[in-house]
């Protein structure tokens, strides 16, 4: 993903003064190192780049392990096909077109790490936030 340097400024400046959001009920913590790693474990199209899976379970992931209690997440870290397993509990009675209700908050923290890898790093891209793309 090319971004902007105005754009990746933000997203910088945004990023050092994120707090949690509320979409469709859901309490939602912003990206950290911890969950992007989890996610790469998963390997969720929005942090590989690669375009593997089920599109509403890859925003669901990142929706779950920013909306979950810390210690639910934490019990979980060893068993990834556990974690998943929860996600897939937690997607139930969700209507998949909820999924892009978060479209626009999952990109903004694809788009805030990617911002963070490139200012760190000097690339000049960083993976897409869209699988799709």
């Amino acid at each position: 993903m090319d971004i902007d340097p105005e754009k990746r400024e933000g997203l910088l400046e945004a990023s050092a003064l994120a707090g949690n959001e509320t979409i469709n009920g859901l309490e939602l913590r912003p990206v950290t190192s911890a969950t992007w790693s989890l996610l790469s474990r998963m390997r969720n199209p929005f942090v590989t780049g690669e375009q593997n899976g089920d599109y509403a379970f890859a925003v669901y992931s990142f929706v779950y392990l920013h909306s979950q209690p810390l210690a639910k997440i934490r019990a979980r870290i060893a068993t990834i096909s556990q974690l998943e397993a929860d996600i897939f509990e937690f997607m139930d009675g969700r209507p998949v077109s909820e999924a892009f209700a978060f479209m626009p908050w999952v990109t903004r923290q694809v788009e805030t790490v990617a911002a963070t890898i490139t200012a760190v790093t000097g690339a000049t891209s960083a993976p897409d936030a869209d699988p799709k793309a």
